[in-house]
C-alpha cells in the first residue's frame, strides 16, 4: 500500500506543478548531484527498476565510483521539529556539486523511478554553474511540506543520501542480484551512513503560504488508496 501511496502523491504533486513556466527540459542536467535524499521506499522502486531493466552490473558500477557525496546532518523532519520548537539548527551545507553517477550524455537512466528529491527540481530560467535554480518561493514551500509527508510515510526506515540508502537496501535478499556486484564493506558504510526518516512533526509555513500550499495537501490527503483517505491511512487509521 505504501507504493500506491507514494505513485499517488508523485501523480498529484506533478498535477499540481504541470501549470508552472518552467525552463527545465531534457539533457538539461545542472541541477542533478549527488545530493539527493530519499526513503527506503523511494529507494526500493529505484532497486526494482533496475533489476526490471537488467542494468544490476551498470548500476552497481555507478554506485562504486561516486565518492564524496555529502551525509545530511538531519532529515527533513527533524529540522522541521527543531525550527517549531525554536531551536538552532545547522541543517549542513551542500559539499559536493558533483553530477549524478545516473547521468548518461546528461540523460537520467533511472528517470521512471527517480525520487521525489528529483520530481520536485524545477527552474523559471535555465540554469548554468554560474546561474543556480530559481525556484519560487511557494512552490519551495509545496515540495518541502511533499518531501515531509513522503518521510512521513517512510518513518522508522532508512532516511539519507540516494548514494547511501541505495546500496544500504542491497542487504534485502530480493536485491541480491544487485549486491553480489557490491562489497560487503561498502553495504555496511552505506548503513552507517543513513539516518532514520522521521514523523510528520507539522509545516513550516507562513500565512500566505498556507493559503497557497493547503489545496496541494488536503488533495493528497483526501485521495483515496483501496477505498481508504490517505490522510487517515498516514495516521494509523
Amino acid at each position: 500500500m505504501k507504493d500506491q501511496i507514494l505513485k499517488k502523491i508523485y501523480t498529484i504533486f506533478s498535477d499540481w506543478s504541470s501549470n508552472k513556466k518552467v525552463a527545465c527540459r531534457k539533457g538539461c542536467a545542472v541541477c542533478c548531484t549527488e545530493n539527493v535524499t530519499i526513503t527506503a521506499l523511494e529507494g526500493e522502486i529505484i532497486l526494482r527498476f533496475i533489476l526490471e531493466m537488467n542494468m544490476e552490473q551498470w548500476f552497481a558500477e555507478k554506485l562504486q565510483k561516486s565518492s564524496g557525496h555529502q551525509r545530511p546532518k538531519m532529515s527533513t523532519n527533524d529540522f522541521a521539529r527543531a525550527c517549531l520548537q525554536e531551536r538552532e539548527v545547522d541543517f549542513g551545507k551542500v559539499s559536493s556539486q558533483a553530477s549524478c553517477p545516473f547521468l548518461e550524455d546528461d540523460i537520467c537512466r533511472i528517470y521512471p523511478a527517480r525520487p521525489f528529491g528529483c520530481r520536485m527540481m524545477i527552474s523559471e530560467t535555465t540554469c548554468t554553474a554560474d546561474n543556480p535554480a530559481l525556484v519560487p518561493d511557494h512552490y519551495f514551500s509545496a515540495a518541502t511540506a511533499v518531501a515531509q509527508i513522503i518521510e512521513h510515510l517512510g518513518q522508522k526506515e532508512y532516511w539519507g543520501n540516494m548514494l547511501d540508502v541505495l546500496p544500504a537496501l542491497c542487504d534485502i535478499s530480493e536485491y541480491k542480484a544487485i549486491a553480489r556486484h557490491l562489497s560487503t564493506t561498502m553495504i555496511m558504510q552505506a548503513r552507517m551512513r543513513t539516518l532514520t526518516a522521521k514523523p510528520l512533526p507539522g509545516f513550516l509555513f507562513t500565512e500566505e503560504e498556507e493559503r497557497t500550499v493547503s489545496p496541494l495537501l488536503q488533495t493528497i490527503f483526501n485521495a483515496e488508496i483501496e477505498g481508504k483517505r490517505i490522510e487517515d491511512i498516514l495516521n494509523g487509521n
